[in-house]
């Protein structure tokens, strides 16, 4: 499980191509090898209402939050994370040009006490196809 939510500023999908992020972020996600695909999630929700900064600007922002299951080191963690960000900020940079602009990471490292999944078929689905070994 590493599901990666995308928070973004309203109209930025005018100019970022938020579908094409999703996939970059799906592939920088699955390129670091620590990840199994059946896991992998990305989501990108607009913002509706937002008010940023002095809202005297055409400001934007894009938020993610990357939440991955327990037992990965420390630095296993900050490469996945580095990544992660980097193949955002490559993605990002060239479409917004000199709009005012934050681009952030968070991962959260679930706590498995707390984490409850019984019910996934996706790892079988992919390994039937090839694409994954075990679950």
């Amino acid at each position: 499980m590493p599901h990666l939510f995308i928070d973004y500023a309203p109209g930025l999908e005018d100019r970022a191509d938020i579908p094409g992020l999703c996939r970059a972020l799906r592939d920088a996600m699955a390129g670091t090898g620590i990840f199994p695909p059946g896991g992998i999630r990305v989501r990108a929700h607009r913002a509706d209402h937002a008010a940023i900064a002095d809202d005297g600007g055409d400001y934007g922002y894009v938020d993610m939050v990357l939440r991955m299951g327990a037992g990965r080191s420390a630095e296993a963690r900050r490469a996945a994370a580095e990544t992660v960000y980097a193949a955002a900020e490559a993605h990002l940079r060239p479409r917004l040009g000199e709009m005012p602009f934050m681009l952030s990471l968070e991962l959260v490292e679930i706590d498995p006490a707390f984490s409850i999944r019984r019910w996934s078929t996706v790892h079988d689905a992919l390994a039937r196809r090839g694409g994954e070994q075990g679950g």
